[in-house]
């Protein structure tokens, strides 16, 4: 256990390097001045001068590069340019609603991928089941931003059963914030539950032919302790490698459902930094992504230590 963290810490600082190395200079072939979108286009060119000398953006590129990663070793990701304020501290303020949407919709997709693919496995006839079948795959084709649209359509615009956009905090204001919450949540909730469902669904009929589960039924078990008991134990591996990798990509790229739902996490905040050329929140932005990417992955890890004992064991 002790070397696999080791490695996860290694990879965690090759990772931040690339990424940030990466982040860096592509970043920088946005077209367009930061200086001149902030001062606006009738600003005096002294004006602009000054202002791109006082953000560090006259020099060579390279030199721009290390002041940066000097600062980023000494824990300073640099001061937003739109915000005027720390990097650091304008990502923590948003991070609680991109944090609510993903632990959220993650957590009601596993669940409910886990019983629609039990039930389908134990009750393989059912009209219903096979019905949920079709549907995860059309789950799987509809882009988030129809479904947003139209969720925002018929549940805000024409039945008025839920606001259409805005943001509460849930642990401060749950009445006005679980509202709010419904449409965007129901948004990932469908695309995620279609992306687990298909994947478990492989993972158990890769499990039900083999032959411990004969032993298991000739010692009486029924169908649902057969399944509960040894099949979805192995086969949930597979999908919590899914689970694992999704909500870190989930966290850095629901840009879209929050520009629709006007919520003010990660995604809003990173397109208006790269609409305004922010760069130090760009990279400040990217690399918490990052961070967290290879974090959720170690968790990952270990919840294989606790499901399968032959992880343990090597």
């Amino acid at each position: 256990m002790t070397g696999l963290l080791l490695r996860r810490l290694r990879d965690l600082l090759i990772i931040l390097v690339i990424v940030g190395t990466m982040m860096f200079f592509v970043i920088r072939l946005i077209p367009g001045d930061p200086a001149q979108a902030i001062l606006g286009p009738t600003a005096r060119p002294s004006d602009v001068d000054a202002l791109r000398e006082s953000m560090g953006l006259n020099g060579p590129l390279w030199e721009q590069y290390l002041t940066w990663a000097g600062n980023v070793l000494h824990g300073d990701f640099g001061t937003s340019i739109t915000y005027h304020a720390p990097v650091l501290g304008v990502v923590a303020d948003h991070i609680l609603p991109t944090l609510t949407l993903a632990v959220l919709s993650t957590v009601i997709s596993f669940f409910l991928s886990v019983a629609i693919t039990s039930w389908q496995a134990v009750s393989p006839r059912n009209p219903v089941a096979r019905a949920l079948d079709r549907l995860s795959a059309l789950g799987m084709a509809m882009p988030d931003f129809w479904i947003s649209l139209m969720l925002v359509l018929v549940f805000s615009v024409t039945l008025r059963w839920f606001p259409s956009s805005g943001y509460e905090n849930l642990f401060t204001d749950p009445a006005t914030a679980v509202p709010a919450l419904v449409l965007p949540l129901t948004v990932l909730v469908i695309g995620q539950t279609a992306l687990f469902v298909l994947t478990l669904r492989e993972s158990l009929l890769g499990e039900l032919p083999l032959a411990y589960l004969r032993t298991a039924r000739v010692k009486g078990l029924s169908e649902r302790q057969v399944m509960t008991k040894h099949v979805l134990p192995n086969a949930l591996m597979p999908l919590i490698t899914q689970l694992g990798s999704n909500f870190a990509m989930l966290v850095g790229g629901i840009v879209i459902i929050e520009s629709i739902f006007v919520v003010p996490g990660l995604g809003h905040l990173l397109m208006g930094a790269v609409s305004t050329r922010d760069f130090p929140l760009i990279q400040g932005v990217t690399l918490f992504v990052a961070v967290l990417f290879v974090l959720v992955n170690l968790l990952v890890d270990l919840s294989y230590a606790l499901l399968d004992p032959k992880v343990r064991v090597s």
